[in-house]
């Protein structure tokens, strides 16, 4: 798996500042210590090669506006029992699926070792990105004012949901198709 170019580029709608987002399982939020904040995003259509249209929600926060040791929580509506589905060196993805829907977050791994305050590859960034029961966490672990560069500071992550169907897996579909 690796992070796709579908992903990052192709929304020609204006960001929008807001502090949710509508799904089927109740509002996707970015949380501090359980109080929403504010994040910009963007949405674009996409069509899987199945011919499945979906929106790709696209959520952008400047880790600049926040402190060492912030968690920023990016949570769906009441559900904690989201799964880990696939990782990589680009990616991280989690999901949750009823009868009705599937919905997948996805953030940026950043690769971050606690233990040797270090970060794989070579990449240095403000954050650190895991998978939990109810979503995503990404802890601040660099204080983001010394990156002179946006790349290294922001944190991007998606929510993409489908229609459950016997005809195909939607947790695959999108981890095949857009990561």
């Amino acid at each position: 798996m690796g992070i796709s170019s579908t992903l990052y580029s192709g929304y020609s709608k204006q960001e929008i500042e807001t502090n949710r987002i509508p799904t089927p399982f109740g509002d996707a939020i970015v949380s501090i210590s359980g109080q929403p904040i504010s994040f910009h995003y963007t949405t674009k259509q996409h069509i899987f090669k199945n011919g499945i249209s979906t929106q790709i929600h696209r959520i952008r926060i400047d880790t600049l506006n926040y402190q060492l040791d912030d968690m920023l929580d990016i949570q769906v509506g009441t559900i904690r029992t989201f799964e880990f589905f696939d990782s990589d060196e680009s990616t991280v993805m989690t999901e949750y699926h009823d009868d009705k829907f599937c919905i997948a977050l996805i953030g940026y791994d950043t690769d971050y070792d606690f233990c040797t305050d270090a970060f794989y590859g070579g990449d240095v960034y403000s954050y650190d990105s895991s998978c939990t029961g109810s979503g995503i966490c990404c802890t601040i672990v660099r204080n983001p004012a010394v990156f002179s560069r946006k790349h290294n500071r922001m944190l991007y992550a998606w929510v993409v949901f489908l229609p459950v169907s016997d005809r195909y897996d939607a947790a695959d579909m999108i981890d095949i198709e857009l990561l």
